[in-house]
């Protein structure tokens, strides 16, 4: 199954890593209930000084059913006050390159 990996990086200051987990995990599951919904991965850096302190990626089966799933449910969990002191900047890609350990 060729899938289309979306990428989700989020700024997240000192201090508010339990609230944004508490966040993305309620995001998370509603997302993951979607159809077309593939999987996710969400990395946290080493350095406490990176831009991006989180970074999702998440697979979808399409760019379609990754759409569909940013509906009126979705924008309402996103767009509440406690989401205020984190920012994040995403896309969809497409793979054009990968490569594995020999």
């Amino acid at each position: 199954m060729t899938v289309v990996p979306f990428v989700n990086c989020f700024q997240v200051p000192a201090g508010q890593e339990d609230a944004f987990m508490s966040l993305f995990r309620e995001v998370n599951a509603y997302m993951a209930a979607k159809p077309g919904y593939v999987s996710h991965r969400l990395h946290q850096s080493l350095a406490p000084d990176a831009k991006f302190r989180f970074v999702n990626y998440a697979e979808w089966e399409t760019a379609g059913h990754w759409r569909a799933a940013h509906d009126d449910g979705f924008r309402r969990l996103v767009s509440g006050p406690a989401w205020s002191p984190f920012s994040s900047t995403h896309a969809l890609y497409e793979v054009v390159h990968a490569g594995r350990a020999q």
